[in-house]
């Protein structure tokens, strides 16, 4: 094998390697971006709130939202109360917060009874009329789903949620 081919060949492994790497940055940064743009645009709805208001989530599209799944005679939902105490202290008209009841056996009453047991609660509050408990997938309550700016779901959980993961979630989509 004289010095010309093995000159080529190296040349040609150098520009195969440089394109495997080109492909690998290209796919990376692609992953990356579609995780950054969240995941599943959230389901629009229509609700009235306490107040007899009609909203619609689209309204909020700019501002970051927060969706508690919940019902009165849930005792965790009670506990979460307690949690979004501080993320409306810090952040309140900066964000919405609704707090949705999916007990369809409870009257509008019941819930602003409910709500009124916590003076800080001055967000948004509202029975499930429109059947989010399925859009949203909700099986079990406390369920938190905080929506992005764009409208994209970017975390849920089940369940009871710290204040600081609420917190620290919220400060991330609105940097």
């Amino acid at each position: 094998m004289g010095i010309g081919v093995r000159f080529d060949i190296r040349r040609k492994m150098k520009i195969l390697g440089s394109l495997i790497f080109l492909v690998i940055v290209v796919s990376v940064a692609g992953i990356w971006y579609l995780l950054q743009s969240g995941g599943n645009l959230a389901p629009d709805f229509s609700l009235i709130d306490l107040e007899e208001d009609t909203f619609r989530l689209s309204e909020f599209r700019g501002r970051v939202v927060v969706l508690d799944f919940m019902a009165t005679w849930c005792g965790p939902c009670r506990l979460q109360m307690a949690h979004f105490r501080p993320v409306w202290e810090k952040y309140g008209s900066r964000i919405v917060l609704i707090s949705i009841d999916v007990d369809p056996r409870e009257s509008v009453e019941v819930l602003r009874a409910f709500a009124e047991q916590f003076p800080y609660a001055t967000w948004i509050w509202a029975r499930d009329t429109a059947n989010l408990a399925e859009a949203y997938q909700v099986t079990a309550i406390p369920k938190t789903v905080i929506i992005d700016r764009n409208g994209y779901i970017r975390f849920t959980h089940t369940g009871v949620t710290e204040a600081a993961t609420l917190m620290q979630e919220i400060g991330q989509l609105m940097s």
